[in-house]
């Protein structure tokens, strides 16, 4: 996987050549023999050129060797992906969109351009994972989803955070063949009414603030505990109401950003108006270099780039480069951008800076 730290890494290699490939996966019964064909079919190619523009490149072509025996396996239940492979060693990135058009670059630097809005829509927090009578966390940083370590006497069961005197408890006493106790709902909703303040409670203390918390959860938990916090960092318009026990961190993940995205999508198109309507008065804010040279000098407050990764009627063969060193030094530089479609930035243009 393509985290952080990895990222980091893969564009510290930048002095040396980079592989960067892009292709859709088959996915069920037949993925690992079909997704092996394919793979042997671009490696083939890869080997090629390889061989005729690097052929000093040995560490390169034994990556890729080194991609080819595992990546069938681990990616049979993905339907896309990016393939990053230098001479230190491989990355790949899944993908939740199926790419247009597959393809392969042996460079100087990874083109990130397929990987615009994966990198754009990047997810920072907490994952609250909320049940009647227990609850766990989990972080999330730049879309990358871990367990987050609690201390033990956290309150993540009902008996630990309200003990086990409870309104709901049933008091053991006499059995009967004709009687047995039954917890009336009214007593049950008391405990987890109390319990899911404790939760909030704690979590104020415990998270930092201004950080987003996402929610998962039933939908009835949900209702009850968007009345007991007001906590502004809970983003409840983008709970995921089902039980976080029926998610893995894939699923959840997927989940998140598609709740997100429809946010991101309509900042990004409001963005891209303003920078729009400031480059009719500063044509600068449109030129490449300019634009690369207030990236690095930390001089913009963000990057608006279009979602099209090939040449176009309004964008040139030349331009799609600019755009992926752009997206370069933003990432470097820690400058968020926002993909656009490309008919809301003025023609002749690759990216404007805002």
């Amino acid at each position: 996987m393509l985290y952080p730290e990895s990222l980091t890494q893969l564009l510290a290699d930048s002095n040396q050549p980079v592989i960067s490939l892009f292709i859709n996966l088959e996915t069920g019964g037949q993925a690992i023999n079909a997704n092996k064909i394919k793979l042997n079919s671009f490696s083939k190619q890869i080997r090629e050129q390889l061989t005729t523009d690097y052929p000093e490149e040995k560490a390169l072509l034994n990556q890729l060797e080194d991609l080819l025996s595992t990546a069938p396996q681990e990616l049979a239940h993905i339907q896309s992906v990016a393939f990053y492979i230098t001479a230190a060693g491989h990355y790949s990135q899944p993908l939740h969109y199926p790419i247009t058009t597959e393809y392969f670059l042996i460079a100087d630097q990874p083109d990130l351009r397929p990987l615009s809005s994966e990198l754009s829509l990047s997810l920072n927090g907490t994952i609250l994972c909320l049940n009647k009578t227990t609850f766990s966390l989990k972080s999330i940083q730049q879309n990358v989803i871990r367990d987050y370590p609690l201390p033990k006497d956290a309150p993540t069961t009902i008996e630990i955070g309200i003990g086990t005197e409870r309104k709901g408890e049933v008091v053991q006493g006499f059995s009967s063949p004709t009687h047995s106790f039954v917890v009336k709902e009214n007593e049950q909703l008391i405990d987890q009414t109390n319990y899911f303040r404790v939760i909030g409670r704690y979590l104020d203390d415990l998270l930092p603030e201004k950080a987003p918390i996402y929610v998962v959860t039933l939908p009835g938990n949900l209702n009850l505990f968007k009345e007991l916090v007001v906590n502004p960092n809970y983003r409840m318009d983008q709970a995921i109401q089902t039980s976080p026990d029926s998610l893995s961190d894939d699923d959840l993940l997927d989940k998140l950003l598609t709740n997100a995205r429809h946010e991101l999508r309509q900042k990004a198109l409001g963005l891209a108006e303003r920078a729009a309507s400031a480059y009719h008065g500063d044509s600068n804010l449109g030129d490449p270099e300019i634009i690369l040279s207030r990236i690095n000098n930390r001089q913009l407050t963000a990057l608006i780039i279009p979602t099209a990764i090939a040449p176009s009627p309004t964008i040139s063969a030349d331009q799609i480069m600019d755009l992926n060193h752009m997206m370069i030094a933003a990432i470097q530089t820690g400058l968020p951008f926002y993909p656009v479609p490309v008919e809301n930035i003025p023609t002749g243009l690759v990216a404007m800076g805002i």
